[in-house]
């Protein structure tokens, strides 16, 4: 079931537990544009434009094709260089370059041989033709042309930093000895303030997040530090969470994890909104104001310096 759809459950079944009636009227979002962008080293930039809606409006997956916000104009620029981003629908993501599919498989939860058989979306991306791909150490702006309306921000590709070493450990229950813990080694920079946000594929499967999917260096900040990498998980799945299976890694898998180096906004946007999603947007829970790096609108311009590092089973 989807987290919004068990959220309304939940919301209802509390109001009509409350002995006294109460009418809560929501008020409908002021309507903005919602970007969602990424650039990462040796990946095209892409871009999703869509439309707020109420929380506790209506929603329909299958209609999914008009919160798209389409007809922008949107450019990429750099210090040294600027393109134009091209719009294409869900029939035509199968033309892109190999790499931008493979960006957008990750971005979907989708295998990465899919045939990208999703609801129709649109997605602003590079023109075909083109070679213009993410660079480490650059900066790089967006700006927004739509609806009358201009939104800007700007992002940077940080130096990469990998995973110097990977390795796991049995499942603390010797009733799961088929499973694994997956743990790894990051040796941090001697720079205070080096964020990261990870993403984990088993075998051929699709590049998943877990949650919360980011990192900062305060409790290791110019030293090498151990963290335990979790298996992500598909948020919108049907599939029941065993906990005591969550997480964990079958001890046959070949398991690959992308961290990526992000700033500072960008932490801050994907901390503020996991938080909030924990939260599952209960009006009971506390409130999160979730960051946003966009100028005129919502969302986040968000930049990946990454390095996706193997671990291999041991036969």
């Amino acid at each position: 079931m989807c987290f919004k759809n068990l959220l309304i459950v939940a919301f209802t079944i509390l109001m009509i537990s409350c002995e006294k009636e109460i009418d809560v009227k929501l008020p409908s979002p002021k309507d903005q544009i919602v970007v969602e962008g990424y650039i990462e080293n040796d990946v095209p930039p892409y871009v999703f434009l869509t439309k707020n809606s109420a929380y506790f409006g209506d929603f329909d997956v299958n209609d999914l094709d008009k919160y798209f916000v389409k007809g922008a104009k949107i450019i990429v620029s750099s210090d040294s260089d600027s393109i134009e981003l091209v719009e294409y629908s869900s029939e035509l993501i199968n033309f892109l370059p190999d790499e931008e599919k493979m960006a957008l498989a990750q971005f979907f939860g989708l295998p990465l041989d899919s045939n990208f058989n999703i609801p129709k979306i649109s997605v602003y991306t590079v023109p075909l033709e083109s070679s213009f791909v993410g660079e480490i150490g650059k900066n790089y702006q967006l700006r927004i042309e739509v609806d009358n309306k201009i939104l800007t921000a700007t992002t940077n590709i940080p130096n990469p930093v990998g995973f110097s070493k990977l390795w796991t450990e049995p499942h603390p229950s010797s009733q799961y000895d088929s499973l694994v813990q997956l743990k790894g080694l990051i040796r941090d920079p001697d720079t205070l303030g080096n964020f990261y946000r990870y993403f984990t594929r088993r075998n051929s499967e699709a590049f998943t997040k877990n949650y919360p999917s980011v990192l900062d260096d305060l409790m290791g900040n110019g030293k090498e530090f151990e963290t335990q990498v979790p298996l992500g998980y598909n948020r919108f799945s049907d599939e029941e969470i065993d906990f005591n299976t969550f997480g964990f890694w079958n001890k046959k898998d070949t398991c690959y994890v992308k961290l990526a180096m992000i700033s500072r906004t960008h932490y801050d946007f994907w901390r503020t909104l996991e938080n909030e999603l924990s939260n599952q947007g209960s009006p009971f829970g506390s409130y999160t104001r979730i960051r946003s790096n966009i100028k005129g609108g919502l969302g986040i311009w968000g930049g990946y310096g990454s390095v996706t590092s193997v671990y291999y089973p041991i036969e």
